[in-house]
Order: C-alpha cells, then sequence, then structure tokens
C-alpha cells in the first residue's frame, strides 16, 4: 500500500502549485518534500512576475489578449526551435493559472508590464514579489493538509517494473502512486553546468547565481537512471553585469551605449534582457558600455529616461546599484571603470579601436541630436555623450538567473525517455524540465509562469491517473 498518493519534489512555484493542484483533483495525501531548511525554492527569491494571457487582471485593466497571440509571440521570438505542441498547452493554460493563483490567494498588482517585444502587456506583478506567490501557496497547503517536509534531499527515485513508485531521502522510502519531480535548476553545480550550460560556465569568475542554494541539478541525477530524455542544451538565463557588486539589474540605463570589442553598436541598449543574452552570445559575451559625465554631474546637462521597466511596488533604487555617482566614482578608483578627457582616450584605455570608437560615438550623437536612433532606441532615452570625462567598463552576461535544461515532458507534464516514451508514474513541472524555455527569453514572468502552469497540470494530470 501507497503512503501517500503523490510526492511532489521541491516548493517552489512549480512544487507548490502542482500539490494544490493535486489536492483539487481529489488526492488528499500529498507530500512535498524539500531539500532545503525553508519553503519556496529559488521562486521566493525572484521577483514575483507571472505572464499570462487572457487573465481577468488584463481584463479589469482594459487589456484585450488572448493565448493565440501569446504562442505566436513565443513562437516567434524562439524562430520556434521549442517544443511546439507543449508550447501550445502552455500559452492555453497560463492565463487560467494565473487567475488560478490569484483564486489560491496570490495578490497582484492592478497594473501589468511589458516584458519583452509583445504588443500589450501580459506581466502580473506580485505584492511582496517572490515570496509574495510563495507565501500564499503555502498557506493555501497548510491550510489543505498537504504535508511539507523540509531539509529532505530526495536522493533516487524507487521503481518497480519500469514504473516510477515513490521516492527515498537516504535509507527511508516512501511509496507514493506517482511522484512530481519539481527540484529546480542547477546553477550551484560547476559540474552540469559545463556539461549542459557552458555558455553560463564561460563566465567564470565573474558568474554569480541570484537563486536559492538548493539549485544543484538534483533531478539530472535521479532520472538518470531511467534514462528520461535531457533536452535544452545551453539554454537559461544570463543578465548584463559589470562584476562590481553582486546586484540583479535586468535592464541598462538607457543614456549608456553599448559596443563590442570593435567598437561598434550591435543593438539597442533598451532590448529586453530575453533579447540581450543573445545580443551578447552573438559578440562573443564580452563588450563595454560607454557614458560621460552627466552621470556624475547631472546639473550640468539634460537628463533622460533611464530604464524601460518601471515594477510596481519597487523603487528605481533597485535597478541602480551599479550605475549611480557613487558607484561610478568608486569603480574609476578601483580601477574598472575606465576615463579619459577623450573618446580616443577612452578607446585606448579600454583596448578598442580609436577610430571606430570615435565614429561610433559621433554617430550617436548626431542620432541623439536629431532624436533618431539607428537601433530604433526610443527617444526619451537619446543624449548626446559630449561632456567629459567620458567612461567605460567592460560588461558580460554573468548574472545566472536559471537554467533551462532537463527533462522533457508531453503537455500531460509525464516525463518521457530517451526513445520518446512515457515514463509511467513521473511527472515533472517548472526549472527541472526542458524545451519551453528556448534560447531566447520571452520576458518578464516566463520562468515562474513555466512553473505554475506546468505544476498545475502536473498535479491535475496525476488525479486524472489515479482516478481512471
Amino acid at each position: 500500500m501507497n503512503d501517500v498518493d503523490v510526492v511532489v519534489i521541491g516548493s517552489g512555484i512549480a512544487g507548490l502549485s502542482a500539490a494544490n493542484s493535486a489536492w483539487e483533483s481529489g488526492l488528499k495525501r500529498v507530500l512535498i518534500a524539500e531539500s532545503e531548511g525553508v519553503v519556496g525554492g529559488s521562486s521566493r527569491l525572484s521577483g514575483g512576475i507571472v505572464m499570462g494571457a487572457p487573465t481577468r487582471f488584463q481584463q479589469a485593466a482594459g487589456i484585450a489578449d488572448t493565448a493565440d497571440a501569446l504562442f505566436n509571440d513565443y513562437m516567434a521570438i524562439n524562430q520556434w526551435m521549442v517544443e511546439a505542441g507543449v508550447v501550445r498547452t502552455y500559452c492555453n493554460e497560463a492565463g487560467p493559472t494565473v487567475d488560478w493563483l490569484g483564486d489560491l490567494g496570490v495578490q497582484f498588482h492592478d497594473e501589468l508590464i511589458f516584458g519583452g517585444g509583445e504588443i500589450v502587456p501580459r506581466c502580473h506583478c506580485a505584492v511582496n514579489n517572490g515570496q509574495g506567490i510563495i507565501d500564499a501557496l503555502h498557506a493555501k497547503a497548510r491550510e489543505r493538509d498537504i504535508d511539507i517536509a523540509l531539509g529532505q534531499r530526495v536522493n533516487r527515485l524507487l521503481v518497480e517494473n519500469g514504473r516510477v513508485v515513490g521516492v527515498a531521502v537516504g535509507d527511508d522510502e516512501i511509496r507514493a502512486g506517482a511522484v512530481i519531480v519539481a527540484s529546480g535548476g542547477f546553477s550551484l553545480n560547476k559540474e552540469r553546468l559545463a556539461e549542459l550550460y557552458p555558455a553560463a560556465a564561460a563566465m567564470g569568475d565573474w558568474l554569480w547565481y541570484i537563486g536559492a542554494d538548493g539549485a544543484r541539478g538534483d533531478a539530472l541525477d535521479f532520472v538518470e537512471p531511467l534514462n528520461a530524455q535531457i533536452i535544452g542544451q545551453n539554454r537559461g538565463l544570463r543578465l548584463l553585469h559589470p562584476n562590481f557588486i553582486n546586484a540583479v539589474e535586468p535592464f541598462l540605463p538607457g543614456w549608456m551605449v553599448l559596443v563590442n570589442k570593435h567598437g561598434q553598436r550591435f543593438g539597442t541598449e533598451s532590448a529586453p534582457y530575453g533579447v540581450m543574452d543573445g545580443f551578447m552570445r552573438a559578440q562573443g559575451d564580452v563588450a563595454y558600455v560607454i557614458f560621460d559625465d552627466l552621470v556624475l554631474h547631472p546639473e550640468r546637462g539634460p537628463q533622460v529616461a533611464t530604464y524601460k521597466q518601471s515594477i510596481p511596488g519597487r523603487g528605481a533604487e533597485r535597478h541602480n546599484a551599479n550605475w549611480n555617482a557613487i558607484m561610478v566614482e568608486d569603480m574609476v578608483k578601483a580601477g574598472r571603470i575606465k576615463s579619459s578627457d577623450t573618446i580616443e582616450g577612452l578607446a585606448q584605455e579600454l583596448g578598442l579601436p580609436k577610430e571606430k570608437l570615435a565614429g561610433t560615438i559621433a554617430r550617436y550623437n548626431a542620432g541623439a541630436h536629431a532624436g533618431v536612433d539607428d537601433y530604433n532606441k526610443e527617444e526619451k532615452f537619446l543624449r548626446p555623450l559630449e561632456n567629459p570625462l567620458f567612461y567605460g567598463a567592460e560588461v558580460r552576461p554573468a548574472t545566472l538567473c536559471f537554467t533551462a535544461v532537463g527533462m522533457r515532458i508531453d503537455s500531460q507534464a509525464r516525463v518521457l525517455n530517451d526513445i520518446g516514451e512515457v515514463i509511467p508514474g513521473l511527472y515533472g513541472a517548472g526549472e527541472c524540465t526542458g524545451g519551453i524555455i528556448g534560447d531566447r527569453y520571452v520576458g518578464s514572468g516566463n520562468s515562474l509562469s513555466n512553473g505554475a502552469t506546468f505544476g498545475r497540470i502536473a498535479g491535475r494530470s496525476v488525479g486524472t491517473t489515479f482516478h481512471a
């Protein structure tokens, strides 16, 4: 006889969504096994933005949107190089899942935001960020008597006749009708990073991870004996980082100019951060930001907008940890920001071609005066770089947000083996799965939305199978 109906591995948004969904599907003996001593995984540390369409929150804000529009945007930005059928299910279910999170007690700000290049805003910002989501889902789980075992790191799956029938924590075995793996990614596992996400591993000493300590890739270890199919090679999300301090800054200040190692611009500085990761890969993952003395002395010239995205409930200081006057002065003294009276001199300090950088800045300045830009940077960000001293610093995509390599699942969140067969009794959701988040991060809230949506689907699928 089974000890429980279902074991959920992990207590982030995917795991808590899966557990609550399984309970709603009629499974009253639900156990969450969490390796760490606190509920929430990396989700509790996140910005708490969840993407989905259409939702009642969009409707209340007067925003007309559809699942078809989300699917078209999603597939276009990823050039269809994702699991199209699974993504279709995700897009159909993401909007209802946002509403469902609201039903479970998650509070969202009235204002929605744009996450990337979509036509209408479809990113929902939770009150109190990721912790607010976790608190609501955790409270609902407690209300439903869903057991959560903290500090219980699953190290293997129990398998009989090819079917997953439970989990083991050391010598302790727990039998279950099914197992849902929602244990997160592998950002803190250097060996797995080198193997599966070499673009992140290549950042070396610059690399820092913004998530929780449980991101060790446990799922990869305990599904390996089952020949689970692993997909999503070299996918995840990296943000630009100057290696000053460890601070999450999704966007560059709009008044900067970003150039490659040839001293040339290669995209708009205010591009969505999911797109910026791709820009940087094409430039060898090294670039330089250029700005002038108005950063240190704003009273000497015109001021322009700084950031593309304003998130409800957060101040501008969240964005500006690396690029404020005090930090710039400190980093100039430390030699991490170079400076010069001339653009040519700055190029020499940075090791960039003098004539090319000077030409790039001259063209940028001419466009800024005219209110137009070669890369369609919005006019509100345009400010000529004409006020010495001139400053520059190297940046790399070295802030690691999450990994997107993992188990292949189908539209019912069932895990597939390496020949495409369903592994009986095994389901997956969230960061430990692959194939849904592609080479381009679609926008703010893609990761949490993926976790919540497929967690909900997984719980529902287990319930359907259990009662069949």
